[in-house]
């Protein structure tokens, strides 16, 4: 039995933070000093209350359940424009309400508006005194069926609420702040998903299982984070139904929802509608961990089922993820005699993404008995073969050896000394138990079908987006470095004669590139950056700029189709995601790189010197482009961790939702070498392209029949595109061997 806090990390199972994606709009606030008020006219002070008692509460929160990690405490407030604040009319009528609020103390604060409507036209903005960091606009289209809206998190101890509402609305906004949260713990463990504990040392990074054929790529990327009621990590998936109609369903644990079912009769809508989930929040590097990407998330679920008896808990999000957050929905197996080995893919602690490894699990009572949950419901994980849980795991997905979810995470006593006795709740004991469609997986799941076993789903699966990467492609991921000059300056960052640099892909068609992933140093103590992201075109090195963006400490949010941005620390070392405001088309080769536009330094990993032969790292000296193995100051070959996420083009494909599920099969051996392919049965010839990184063609095939085995024993290892075209539908995939 067990609950372990952020601040002893010893909690393993369930674990909330405060931090809520929220979709901005443009447009900005006002400027602070335009009220002419002092700023205590307008300032309501949160109460003290009595940290040292708080923390010993949390402390106590020591049972079974992997959940805890609290790091807030909640004031429930009434504010609305007619009782604080103050508000004035500009010039043009447009009524302006700003709030201030004060928690003295607090590292962050984040707020949940119980009330939201807004008309058409006017916007809502969440913002520190300086403006540094801003939460908007909020708008109309943010307007939700549950009136209400959680904003993420604000650094500091003070934040100011704005609202601008035209002269001729046609209604008067709803506001209402329900609640200030107060943030007592570090940002690294409340705010935004977490660092890099020592502690989850024996907890393997997924990217740790890429020599090995990288068999949990897929179904990694169900696996999501999960920050509820402002207050607690969790871990979730996405699951697949019987019906492949692309409806995003989110399982994870009740005791996620109800603060490890001390809450009686939650409101499991209202909780829902709190929740947000962090796609890719995974480490780039292996043996070193660092912190991934935060700018892929989305707010706000639907409640669909609750079983409190078993711990299951199944909701399902607003809308399906974009297409550059490569979602996939797991498959899934509720018989009671699922094959091993097994995998756990989780967030520990609210990190990234790890995985554990059992090879026997049985049926059996859930170690805890106080918590009287139905009796032989759980999984049980007497031992791991490799890794544990930790907190923040609980809601994680039990895989079995086909990569098919047959239970989520409870609780248990496992730790890295002590990998023993985890639980997780069976998918086959939640399944119809219970009759009511509010308290089973089976009405959600297989709605009147008898099957207990489901295939995954890419909902993109016509025309996927696909991370390209040098770095990851030759496996030097774990041999990176920022080598600095004799002056203390990176070598790939600003210089008297230099301050841009790119990485060259070679590309055989016709691609839409969504954004750029780049992994940095710690900026730490750097202000005032001013770097642009920087698409080329270019048949041999960098000609035509197609896109630029600017890169800043800030996280986009997507929810609705929109993007919001919230605040971003640059003062450690991690992976980051910058999203072109339009998808950008590109035929043939391009380049994707960064300039600095002013005296503030900065650069991403590379390679080693060393490490490999073929260079693609260019540098623009002056006028000119030049690869940096060919200067002189430089002069070894590396590749610069900067990679696009793209997906291949046709005339009859779109990135679009799949409907139905394709029934395209391929699977990858990379120990062989091999490529095996099935197809659907009577249907018509389909060819098969298989081309490496720079655009040759390895392979070209029609395909007549419906299960086909190629085998490249003598192709050097990295990274290939597989193409299917079968009449208007096109397949595309990436290989890695």
């Amino acid at each position: 039995m067990k609950t372990t806090i952020i601040l002893l990390c010893i909690l393993s199972c369930f674990t909330f933070v405060s931090g809520f994606s929220q979709i901005s709009h443009g447009g900005k606030p006002l400027p602070y000093l335009s009220t002419k008020s002092a700023p205590a006219a307008f300032f309501e002070s949160m109460p003290a209350f009595d940290l040292q008692e708080q923390l010993r509460l949390d402390s106590m929160e020591y049972n079974g359940l992997r959940n805890s990690n609290r790091f807030a405490y909640k004031f429930m407030t009434d504010f609305t424009p007619d009782n604080a604040g103050m508000t004035y009319t500009l010039a043009d009528g447009t009524r302006v309400w700003r709030l201030g609020i004060r928690s003295e103390g607090a590292v962050s604060i984040n707020l949940l508006f119980t009330e939201y409507e807004l008309p058409e036209g006017a916007s809502l903005f969440v913002y520190d005194p300086e403006q540094k960091q801003i939460k908007g606009s909020f708008t109309s289209q943010n307007n939700s069926e549950r009136h209400i809206l959680p904003v993420s998190p604000v650094y500091g101890d003070e934040i100011i609420v704005e609202y601008q509402e035209p002269a001729h609305s046609p209604f008067h906004g709803r506001l209402r702040i329900g609640e200030v949260n107060h943030a007592y713990r570090s940002l690294a463990r409340a705010t935004e998903p977490a660092g890099e504990p020592s502690s989850y040392s024996c907890i393997l990074p997924l990217s740790c299982s890429l020599p090995d054929g990288d068999p949990y790529q897929k179904v990694g990327r169900s696996v999501v984070e999960l920050i509820v009621d402002g207050t607690y990590y969790c871990t979730g998936s996405l699951i697949n139904n019987l019906q492949h109609d692309g409806k995003p369903y989110l399982l994870t644990a009740s005791h996620c929802l109800n603060e490890d079912f001390t809450i009686k009769n939650p409101d499991y809508e209202e909780i829902a509608g709190k929740i947000i989930a962090f796609f890719n929040y995974n480490s780039p590097t292996c043996e070193s961990p660092m912190r991934g990407t935060e700018e892929m998330s989305m707010a706000s679920a639907y409640y669909r089922a609750v079983n409190e008896n078993t711990d299951m808990a199944l909701l399902e999000l607003t809308e399906i993820p974009p297409v550059y957050y490569r979602p996939y929905y797991a498959g899934w197996n509720a018989s009671e005699s699922p094959s091993a080995p097994f995998v756990c893919i989780q967030h520990p602690g609210g990190a990234t993404k790890r995985f554990s490894l059992a090879d026997q699990i049985a049926l059996d009572n859930f170690s805890d008995s106080s918590l009287k949950l139905a009796s032989m419901s759980f999984w049980h994980v007497a031992e791991w073969t490799q890794g544990c849980t930790a907190g923040g795991s609980s809601g994680s997905p039990l895989f079995d050896s086909n990569y098919q979810v047959i239970g989520a995470l409870t609780g248990g006593n496992s730790y890295c000394y002590s990998p023993y006795n985890d639980y997780f709740y069976s998918l086959y004991y939640s399944w119809e138990n219970v009759a009511e469609k509010e308290q089973q997986l089976k009405y959600w799941l297989a709605p009147n079908q008898t099957d207990r076993l489901c295939d995954g789903l890419d909902p993109y699966a016509s025309a996927p987006a696909l991370r390209l990467s040098h770095v990851f492609e030759i496996g030097k991921y774990d041999q990176i470095e920022t080598r600095q000059t004799s002056d203390s300056k990176y070598v790939f960052g600003l210089h008297d004669d230099a301050c841009e640099y790119a990485e060259k892909y070679t590309n055989p068609g016709r691609v839409v590139v969504y954004g750029c992933y780049l992994v940095t140093p710690a900026l730490s103590g750097r202000t005032g950056l001013d770097v642009d992201i920087c698409l080329y075109a270019g048949k041999e090195k960098p000609e035509t700029l197609l896109a630029s963006q600017k890169f800043n400490p800030v996280y986009p949010y997507m929810e609705n189709g929109n993007r919001g941005e919230a605040g971003k620390s640059l003062a450690r070392s991690q992976e980051n995601f910058v999203v072109w405001d339009t998808p950008v088309e590109v035929e043939g080769n391009f380049f994707i790189g960064y300039r600095i536009n002013n005296t503030v330094d900065f650069c991403t990993y590379a390679v080693k010197e060393g490490e490999i032969t073929q260079n693609t790292a260019w540098v623009k000296q002056g006028e000119n482009w030049k690869e940096v193995s060919a200067v002189s100051d430089i002069g070894f070959s590396t590749a610069l961790f900067l990679d696009p996420v793209v997906s291949y083009q046709s005339d009859e494909t779109a990135n679009e939702p799949l409907a139905v599920q394709k029934n395209i099969l391929v699977s990858c051996v990379r120990s062989e070498k091999s490529i095996h392919l099935i197809l659907p049965q009577n249907q018509p010839e389909a060819t098969y392209v298989l081309v490496d990184s720079s655009g040759r063609i390895i392979d070209r095939q029609i395909i007549r029949d419906s299960q086909t085995t190629w085998r490249y024993p003598n192709l050097p290892v990295g990274m290939y595109i597989l193409s299917i075209q079968q009449g208007r539908q096109k397949y595309t995939r990436k290989i890695v061997f």
